[in-house]
């Protein structure tokens, strides 16, 4: 089903932005006026930051001139406003980020807590309280997350967080958000979740997928609900329509000791009235957190980096000619990526796309990739590539890729795996060649 709303919502924004064939730039003030989903805009402006954070520290890494100067620094602002109003992106970047933008938005609706420690901490256990700031602007629902860790970092005067930390605190912050009144409150995220399959489909949702509910349910470890999802999935249900489900939480809401024994209770003709439709969804009712008495642990010592084992692996790759001459250690994962579908999509002819995708790993990337994704196991490695050298369509592919993911507990917002996942997207669409036409056939 979520592959479905993916691809709905994707064409949707398609059908609204790319209204001319001929289109092969998509500026960003020409997006923000477009009726498109706000979470899309707000990804593709924060990547647009992203951009300019890059061009900043061309600045800052200067030993030459002092470009901390409030004149100066009044100046690269103004500079900056300009370049951001007149950025644009590529028709088959704003593709490719577009779907981006969607399965991000898709998964933090469903799964938050697992969503937002995956994006941001990326490829780091450790991040300062800033970083995790300005990745927040990446989310556009649930504000109550960013308020809470907003006051929890305000309150403690935390400079940096670990990832451990911050899952700790994100679990603690959900249990006393749904603690007060466990059955409205799960109704009122259930509603923001139909709120945005409504919007991908454009069709008033009255019922929702029970694996959806399943994964919404665990992450936000609400087990007593978790558990009946489950014994509905063992009953072969795939769907249950929201009637339904406002019910059987409430039973189980009411008194859990009697739902266990097997004893009826009658209940009383307001507990039977159904809420889904007068609640507010969870947006709207804003729920805040007290975050004084949340405690969280000390930041657990790091593993020590296995330097000597890169410093060989670096030695044993520089005498591959196929090496691509980038340096990605040194630089953002967005820009790896970026640079290494660039010369992917060089070695591809416009007529027609690479079949073989384990051609399209090489020397280094392919070194990183077996390594960091796949523990080291070729085999496995291989093994996967073929699975995708059979599939005839990136939506099959990038199922198989989730899957793969999320199997080998794969964080999907790291550097390798980004770069992994953009390879594969330019076998079905070569940067010199219009993505719009794929559609068509």
């Amino acid at each position: 089903m979520l592959e479905n709303l993916v691809e709905a919502l994707i064409k949707n924004v398609k059908d609204e932005v790319v209204t001319d064939e001929k289109m092969h730039e998509i500026p960003l003030a020409y997006l923000n006026t477009r009726n498109i989903p706000e979470s899309v805009k707000h990804f593709l402006d924060q990547e647009v930051e992203l951009w300019l954070r890059e061009e900043e520290e061309k600045f800052n890494s200067s030993d030459r001139f002092d470009y901390d100067m409030p004149e100066v620094r009044m100046h690269i602002d103004q500079i900056f406003d300009l370049l951001k109003q007149n950025s644009r992106f590529h028709i088959n970047k704003f593709n490719q980020l577009l779907e981006r933008a969607v399965k991000l938005e898709m998964n933090y609706l469903i799964e938050p807590q697992r969503t937002l420690s995956q994006f941001i901490f990326k490829d780091n256990p450790v991040v300062s309280t800033i970083e995790v700031y300005d990745t927040l602007k990446y989310f556009f629902r649930y504000e109550y997350y960013k308020n809470a860790i907003s006051d929890y970092f305000n309150t403690k005067y935390l400079h940096e967080i670990s990832q451990d930390q911050f899952q700790e605190l994100i679990s603690q912050i959900d249990e006393k958000v749904f603690s007060e009144n466990t059955f409205e409150t799960t109704l009122k995220t259930v509603k923001t979740i139909t709120s945005m399959i409504n919007e991908a489909t454009g069709q008033e949702v009255l019922d929702i997928d029970i694996e959806v509910l399943v994964h919404a349910f665990n992450d936000r470890h609400l087990k007593t609900y978790l558990n009946l999802m489950e014994q509905l999935k063992k009953q072969n249900r795939e769907n249950i329509s929201l009637n339904d489900l406002e019910n059987i939480l409430r039973e189980e809401s009411l008194d859990p000791l009697l739902a266990e024994t097997k004893v009826e209770k009658e209940a009383t003709p307001e507990e039977t009235k159904l809420r889904m439709k007068e609640i507010e969804d969870i947006e709207e009712s804003k729920p805040t957190v007290a975050v004084d008495s949340i405690e969280i642990g000390e930041i657990s010592p790091q593993p020590e980096v296995e330097v000597e084992e890169e410093e060989e692996e670096e030695e044993e790759i520089e005498d591959e000619t196929e090496v691509i001459e980038t340096a990605p250690s040194a630089k953002t994962p967005a820009r790896v990526a970026d640079e290494m579908a660039d010369f992917v999509a060089s070695q591809i002819k416009s007529d027609q796309p690479l079949h073989d995708i384990s051609t399209m790993f090489t020397g280094r990337t392919r070194k990183k990739i077996i390594k960091r994704l796949f523990k080291r196991k070729e085999n496995d490695f291989n093994k996967f590539l073929t699975q995708l050298n059979d599939t005839s369509a990136w939506k099959d592919a990038s199922i198989l890729i989730d899957e793969e993911f999320y199997e080998r507990g794969i964080n999907p917002y790291s550097k390798e795996a980004i770069i992994f996942s953009d390879i594969v997207y330019v076998r079905f669409f070569p940067k010199d060649k219009y993505v719009g036409e794929q559609d068509r056939h």
